[in-house]
């Protein structure tokens, strides 16, 4: 079978039969794959260590007939801070499973692949409630670059402080945002998080678990 590699993020793990599982990838050309890992829910298998949720990889896979497979990955980046905790796990989470809804290996989307892979490292480095703050802003410049920016003018009718905060997600640089992690944000941290899931239910139809739990955590 040939063979190919590829730099990429892992968004997703399903379990398939007792021992595989199917990882679901976001390349470095912007294009999403699944392929199947054979063997990675065994005791000590060398592929489960390597293919974790948020990890930057370099996979070698071998094209099969309705899923590649893995045949060996390398770990470029861990990002680990986001499995540390159910709080980074849950932050790292929302903007993963936006571009894992969004994608397709039909269309390539390489500005999604940069995007991520910075918010991750930086969703890992923030400290208190400022991951939040840089999965939010993540969320929305996704939102934007899949060409549904949030409109400024339709969100301060219902709030100019929503407003204000929704322009400075979308314009900040992620690692400006790790200022934001007192509990004093935790107020608009709540607008932000159901204005951005009204936002991309309505206008992408797309329904994040991983926003709604995040909302739970922070009550």
């Amino acid at each position: 079978m040939p063979s190919y590699q590829t730099k990429a993020l892992v968004l997703k793990k399903t379990k398939l039969g007792e021992t595989d599982l199917i990882i679901t990838l976001l390349g470095e050309d912007g294009l999403q794959r699944r392929a199947v890992a054979k063997g990675a829910r065994k005791p000590g298998s060398f592929l489960a260590a390597r293919l974790e949720l948020y990890m930057l990889v370099e996979a070698q896979l071998s094209t099969g007939r309705s899923l590649d497979i893995f045949t060996d990955a390398r770990i470029l980046e861990a990002n680990a801070a986001c499995r540390s905790s159910v709080e980074y796990s849950a932050a790292a989470a929302v903007p993963v499973e936006l571009v894992e809804r969004a994608t397709t290996h039909y269309n390539a989307e390489p500005l999604l692949f940069a995007m991520t892979l910075a918010a991750l490292q930086s969703i890992g480095e923030a400290k208190g409630s400022a991951p939040v703050m840089v999965s939010l802003a993540c969320t929305l410049k996704l939102c934007a670059a899949l060409g549904v920016r949030p409109d400024a003018e339709g969100v301060a009718f219902q709030d100019e402080v929503l407003t204000e905060w929704v322009e400075t997600l979308l314009q900040a640089r992620f690692a400006d945002l790790h200022v934001y992690s007192g509990d004093e944000y935790l107020p608009i941290e709540r607008q932000l998080l159901e204005f951005s899931a009204r936002w991309i239910e309505e206008h992408l139809d797309i329904r994040l678990k991983s926003l709604r739990f995040l909302e739970s955590l922070i009550g």
